[in-house]
């Protein structure tokens, strides 16, 4: 008999035992590094459907910023007096922008996965220090004005309205991480000119 020696089976079985606990590490460090590879990947799909929709936004706002060019004519300040004209103009503008079908879906579903919603369109004019504000509602009718001095009034993202612009919001379902849907939104507002200084 010999005391504090192991036999060789022993020593295999502890081998094995060891080279188990290695492979069952690496395996876990392999489960970590893909799901953080996959966040990172959604993460920049997110960013990239972002900047694509702040740019469509910007583009159909100033579409639909219809200056009253009379006004503008007789006391050079910017107005955009018909905020329903401008509304149905944004409408189309942003469907052309966004490449959305009749049902408001666009075919690139990696980018928007399904039909795209008006959560707000607000004109704001600008005259001297104070803010007149027009939100237009789904059906094409301004559903709400108020007015504000300048400075005091924010457009719903929180940027300061400073002069006539025009805000609009949409959302639209993204799908994310394992087929998960997300519902989110983006709004931007478009100054369209700063007051002229005499």
């Amino acid at each position: 008999m010999h005391f504090g020696r192991k036999s060789r089976r022993q020593l295999n079985i502890e081998r094995q035992d060891s080279g188990q606990a290695e492979w069952v590490t690496g395996l876990f460090w392999v489960l970590i590094l893909s799901i953080l590879l996959c966040t990172q990947l959604q993460i920049s799909s997110w960013q990239t459907t972002g900047m694509y929709m702040e740019d469509a936004l910007a583009a159909s706002n100033l579409a639909s910023a219809l200056i009253d060019l009379e006004e503008y004519g007789k006391s050079h300040k910017v107005r955009i007096s018909d905020p329903e004209e401008a509304y149905e103009v944004f409408l189309r503008a942003i469907r052309d922008n966004l490449q959305l079908d009749e049902e408001w879906e666009c075919a690139n579903k990696a980018l928007i996965s399904g039909p795209v919603e008006i959560a707000d369109y607000i004109i704001y004019n600008v005259d001297q220090e104070q803010v007149y504000a027009d939100r237009v509602g789904s059906g094409g009718n301004v559903v709400e004005t108020w007015s504000g001095k300048k400075g005091e009034i924010n457009a719903p993202n929180g940027v300061p309205v400073e002069c006539t612009g025009v805000y609009s919001e949409i959302e639209f379902p993204v799908e994310g991480f394992l087929g998960v849907t997300v519902l989110a939104h983006k709004g931007k507002l478009v100054d369209i000119a700063a007051e002229r200084r005499e």
